[in-house]
Formats: structure tokens, C-alpha cells, sequence
């Protein structure tokens, strides 16, 4: 049997014997290495006493202080550091640290190096490009990364390869915008994409579409004037670069000091022309011209005299449609008063006229008593006097 003493002893052996275990750590855990930049390991003893440590690169060669492109880094006793500047992502492999400890134990800890690279564009874009509208307009964007990035093209937050505009496509990172419209024009965003980190980089340029201006007349073709009022004419013109405006009225063109702007918003400009027709003549039409370094637009528009057997008021035809059912209501009431004795006639006659009648009727004969000089008698015991 195994007495007390010898059953602690062999629990104190066995704890030695654990707490002598030997390891090592390699700090930072994260073997991700930018190309080009400088990265610093360190191998470290965790526990098991002093060892010597050396770096081993993945061909299995010691690594000395003298190496490249990675050499170490003395720091004390108990640490070493490995320090690496990847040109190459063919450099990158499996790196050991080995410590050999006083104790006779050996122990190894490694750690897998990667390459990589964020997305970087190789390519610049021009900031502003200027197309006339109906051209045709490309854009290149290329990037690079490791892994490769993934190139898409965005406009108002939307993927440009999932359009349904057969005009636009997107190939090998290049965009390509055909007919150009108005409403291409505004800010393109290029992204390069690297989805295992979630690592994103972009880049914008504006579109900025020319076209000859756009005239939109509010009334339509025409315009309804009156002779000796002032009219005051609203109209609106898309167009881009900015227009130069002028109106042809009785063979006289009139420029900035006569023509009004009201607004402006982007490629939208609205401006108003007062006139003031003096004759029938002047009931014709007038032009408005609007020009910019694209090209030219002119529009008529056909002035119509207002008169009031053309435009009858809201007021006036309510008061006709009154006039009519009152009419019809006083044809309606005659019928009655002379076939029925009713309606509202009757009730005139009845509460009114005879009422003024009789009130009149006793107040003559009163007069009449009082001239004669005799009173009246009213007989209440129903006795004769």
C-alpha cells in the first residue's frame, strides 16, 4: 500500500512536472502583411524559463540579423522579434519560431504570413467631363489589390451593372454611357471593392451634359391678353450652359433689362416679360429666342384678346343661373295663387295687403265718429242702451 507521505510526494512531482511545461507565443496572432510596409513580429516565451529563440523563414533557413527581406531583432532573454518588409506576394509562407530551452526541451510555434494589399486605383479620371448631348462618353477605372478588388460603377446610389438602360454598360471596369441625355448629367462614383475585409476605395467624376436650350410656355401656344392692361408673361428654359434670352414683339427685340429672371436651379431658368398691348395690332404674336454655345431655339406664341363675351366671370354666370331659377319660381308660384289660392303670392296678399286694409278701414271710420261728435259705445252686459 502507498502510505500518506509517498501519495504526496508523487502529487508534488507531478505538479513540478506541469508547471515546467514549456511554450511560446508569437505576437501579433494576425499574419496579415501590407505589400510594401514594414511589419514587426515578436516571439515570445510564455513559460518554461530562458530558451534560445530563432526565426525560421518557409524555405526552413535560420533567419539572422542580416536577412532580407525579413531579418530579426534581438530584445532580451526571454523575446525575439522578426521584422519584414514583402515586396513580393510571393514571399509570404509559414514562418516558425523555435526555442530551445536550458531545461533540454525544444518547442515551436508558427505563424502563416499573407500578402495582401488594400484596393488602390492605378488609373486617374478626369474630375469634370464635358459632352455634348447625343455623344458618346467612357469612362476607365482600373484598381489593384491582393486579392483583386471588384470594380463597380454607381449613379444616385445604384448600381450601374444591374441597369435596365440599354445605353449603359459596365465591362472590365470601364463605363460607357451612349446618346448622352440631360439627365445623364450629375456625379459617377467608381468602388473598388475587397469583400473578405470589407475594405472599400472610391473615386467620383462629375458628367456635365451641353444641349441647346429647351423652351416650356406654361399657357401652351397661346397667351390671352386684354388691350391697355399690363400682361405679365411667365415661361421657363432648360439649358445648359446658361441661356441668352430675347423676345421679337411689333418688330422690337427685347433683351436683359426687359426680361425678367424669377429663378434659377441647375440647367432650370424662369424669367417673365410685361408687356402691354396698345391696339389690335398689337394682338398678334411675339417670339422668344433662346441661344447658347450648343445651338438655338426660337418659339411663337399667338396672343388672343380678352373680352368679356370670351371669358364670362364665375360671378356672372352664377348670377344668371340665379335669375333663371327665380324666374322659374315665380312662374311656378302665379300657377298656384290663381288655380289654388297658395303659395307665396297668396301668403302676401293674406298676411300683408288685407292685414294694411282693415287696420286702414277702422282708422277712417274712427276719424269719421270723432267729426260727428259722438263716442263710441261698447255694449259689454249685452243689455241694449
Amino acid at each position: 500500500m502507498m502510505g500518506p507521505g509517498r501519495f504526496l510526494i508523487l502529487i508534488f512531482a507531478a505538479g513540478s512536472v506541469h508547471c515546467s511545461r514549456e511554450a511560446l507565443e508569437i505576437i501579433p496572432s494576425n499574419g496579415d502583411v501590407e505589400l510594401g510596409d514594414k511589419m514587426y513580429f515578436l516571439c515570445k516565451v510564455r513559460k518554461g524559463g530562458e530558451a534560445t529563440l530563432t526565426w525560421i523563414d518557409p524555405e526552413g533557413t535560420d533567419i539572422d540579423e542580416d536577412s532580407e527581406p525579413y531579418k530579426e531583432v534581438l530584445v532580451d532573454e526571454l523575446s525575439k522579434g522578426l521584422e519584414m518588409t514583402l515586396t513580393d506576394p510571393k514571399q509570404e509562407g509559414i514562418f516558425t519560431c523555435k526555442g530551445d530551452f536550458d531545461s533540454g526541451g525544444t518547442v515551436t510555434v508558427q505563424i502563416r504570413i499573407h500578402v495582401i494589399q488594400k484596393p488602390k486605383f492605378v488609373t486617374k479620371l478626369e474630375p469634370v467631363k464635358n459632352v455634348p448631348e447625343g455623344s458618346s462618353v467612357d469612362f476607365s477605372c482600373q484598381a489593384t489589390g491582393i486579392p483583386s478588388p471588384t470594380i463597380r460603377w454607381l449613379f444616385e446610389n445604384q448600381d450601374l451593372s444591374a441597369t435596365e438602360d440599354g445605353r449603359i454598360s459596365v465591362e472590365h471596369g470601364t463605363l460607357v454611357i451612349k446618346e448622352t441625355r440631360p439627365e445623364d448629367a450629375g456625379v459617377y462614383t467608381c468602388e473598388a471593392r475587397i469583400d473578405e475585409r470589407n475594405e472599400v476605395a472610391s473615386t467620383n467624376v462629375s458628367l456635365n451634359v451641353k444641349f441647346t436650350p429647351r423652351i416650356q410656355l406654361p399657357t401652351g401656344e397661346s397667351f390671352v391678353t386684354q388691350i391697355g392692361n399690363p400682361s405679365h408673361f411667365n415661361f421657363t428654359i432648360l439649358s445648359n450652359p446658361s441661356p441668352d434670352v430675347s423676345i421679337s414683339w411689333k418688330g422690337k427685340v427685347f433683351e436683359d433689362a426687359d426680361i425678367k429672371k424669377t429663378a434659377e436651379s441647375e440647367d432650370k431658368y424662369m424669367y417673365f416679360f410685361e408687356f402691354t398691348p396698345t391696339s389690335q395690332e398689337d394682338i398678334s404674336e411675339f417670339f422668344i429666342t433662346a441661344t447658347n454655345e450648343v445651338g438655338r431655339t426660337e418659339k411663337s406664341v399667338a396672343l388672343q384678346e380678352d373680352t368679356p363675351d370670351k371669358a364670362l366671370g364665375i360671378g356672372a354666370l352664377l348670377a344668371i343661373v340665379l335669375a333663371i331659377l327665380l324666374v322659374i319660381f315665380l312662374v311656378v308660384d302665379a300657377s298656384c295663387y290663381y288655380k289654388r289660392r297658395r303659395g307665396l303670392l297668396m301668403y302676401c296678399r293674406t298676411n300683408i295687403l288685407d292685414r294694411n286694409s282693415s287696420r286702414a278701414t277702422v282708422e277712417n271710420n274712427g276719424k269719421m265718429l270723432s267729426k260727428s261728435g259722438k263716442s263710441t259705445v261698447v255694449n259689454v252686459s249685452g243689455i241694449e242702451a
